[in-house]
């Protein structure tokens, strides 16, 4: 298991799982796919491959010291009261002021041009999102002084972002030529490795960063990650544990070990961890989707309902978690809401989504008790999915059902009108019966006179 989340795993199963919870038995979601583990031998990363969906570590946030050498007074003691600018906000745990570090670099290099500052005035711009920026400062830093080490990393780690994963690798393969005690390269490198299925590779690298630096957190995600792949879950677990008591507060590794908790099968620790996990990074999608797919095995339809609206704060447009959004609706029996989120969700998708069919099917079947516009859905269903139906797909069942439903519906409507008219036929009878019993009696003799005098 690599990542948790309904938009990374094939939605049918999930869905389908959802739509149909009181309607029959659904296949449980198929585990995630995996890249293979490939032997080949170890050269640079395959370069066609995805890298992670971001780097393990942001760009060395300490800003490295001024030189050894003389510099003039007024740069020494700029670059002085940066660094302890820097120090004091790390220090009161605070969100760093990067634009006000951004300020404190230039005043520094208003005064000496040197490359320990063109390197600290690119992290600044790095932590604001100015890329380019960024990497000018890093090429400059690197121009002043070329063996300064934590620019080349840098320069590599902004161009692995930028998805030039054969240009990080060259510049990450330098470093190691040139600096063989550092841990970051190795460590990126690893990740690489393991995103391009050269894993014996990637854990080799892994181990010997965490030998030159115990604290490189990226290189026990990497060895957590291979373990997963390749089951090894009491390994993965010892691992991110391990990692955790260095870094307590590291959202990604309370995620990975959720995923390890998951996988032996402890869902509510796993839980924990996710939850551990948006704690520490509210918006963190991938935890969000691992709460959202546990809640819906689980048919606990009001945790769905609360973590598909967290999602949909973030992605309003996903179609998926807003029909699942729909269908916990509807197990709350807000029925109309839920038809009003199903629409929505077929809108989103324009039409490609199949389970909306299905999930409306169902709620009018089950809830309305109105199987022909029922069937119509569910056969808008098949043919959204194509020919074959999913394995094990409740549909045909659903479908049977609905029409000896709609059979039987007739069947008593038949006989209630037969009962009807055998009824209307039998007061008939009965009013004739009656009609001729009164024609057939003698008219009642008329009173006899009374004697006058009452005698």
């Amino acid at each position: 298991m690599t990542t948790t989340s309904i938009h990374r795993a094939s939605p049918a199963l999930l869905l389908l799982a959802a739509a149909c919870a009181t309607a029959a038995p659904a296949p449980a979601p198929a585990p995630r796919a995996r890249a293979s583990e490939r032997r080949s031998a170890p050269a640079e990363p395959a370069a066609a491959r995805a890298t992670d969906r971001r780097a393990d570590r942001s760009p060395e946030g300490a800003a490295v010291p001024p030189p050894a050498e003389p510099i003039p007074a007024k740069a020494q003691r700029l670059f002085s009261e940066a660094l302890k600018t820097l120090e004091d906000q790390k220090e009161l745990k605070v969100p760093i002021d990067w634009a006000l570090m951004e300020r404190k670099w230039r005043a520094v290099l208003g005064e000496d041009d040197l490359a320990e500052a063109r390197f600290n005035l690119g992290v600044a711009y790095d932590h604001q999102g100015r890329t380019a920026d960024a990497r000018a400062e890093y090429e400059k830093a690197l121009l002043l002084k070329p063996t300064l080490r934590q620019a080349k990393v840098n320069l590599a780690v902004l161009l692995e972002r930028q998805g030039d994963v054969r240009g990080a690798s060259a510049v990450y393969a330098e470093v190691l030529r040139d600096f063989p005690e550092d841990a970051m390269a190795r460590e990126r490198m690893a990740a690489l490795y393991r995103s391009s299925g050269q894993l014996d590779e990637a854990w080799r690298l892994a181990r010997e960063a965490l030998l030159r630096d115990p604290r490189a957190t990226g290189a026990y995600k990497t060895m957590i990650r291979i373990a997963l792949h390749r089951k090894d879950y009491d390994v993965a677990k010892l691992i991110a544990l391990r990692a955790q008591k260095l870094e307590a507060r590291d959202a990604d590794l309370a995620l990975l070990l959720g995923e390890v908790l998951q996988a032996q099968g402890d869902e509510a620790a796993a839980s924990s961890q996710w939850a551990k996990t948006l704690e520490l990074a509210p918006g963190n999608l991938t935890a969000r989707y691992a709460l959202l797919e546990q809640a819906v095995r689980k048919e606990a339809w009001p945790r769905v309902a609360e973590q598909a609206a967290a999602v949909l704060a973030e992605e309003p447009k996903n179609a998926p978690v807003t029909l699942l959004r729909g269908i916990a609706l509807r197990h709350s029996e807000k029925v109309d809401a839920a038809l009003e989120a199903y629409e929505k969700a077929e809108k989103l998708s324009g039409g490609t989504l199949a389970e909306v069919y299905l999930a409306r099917g169902v709620l009018l079947m089950r809830e309305k008790s109105e199987c022909e516009p029922a069937l119509a859905e569910l056969d808008r269903y098949v043919k959204t999915v194509g020919p074959i139906l999913p394995k094990g797909s409740p549909v045909p069942a659903l479908q049977r059902e609905c029409d000896e439903m709609i059979a039987a519906n007739k069947a008593a409507a038949e006989a209630a009108r037969q009962l009807q008219l055998d009824a209307e036929k039998g007061a008939a009878a009965e009013a004739a019966r009656k009609a001729a019993e009164g024609a057939e009696k003698p008219p009642p003799a008329p009173p006899a006179p009374r004697a006058p005098g009452g005698r």
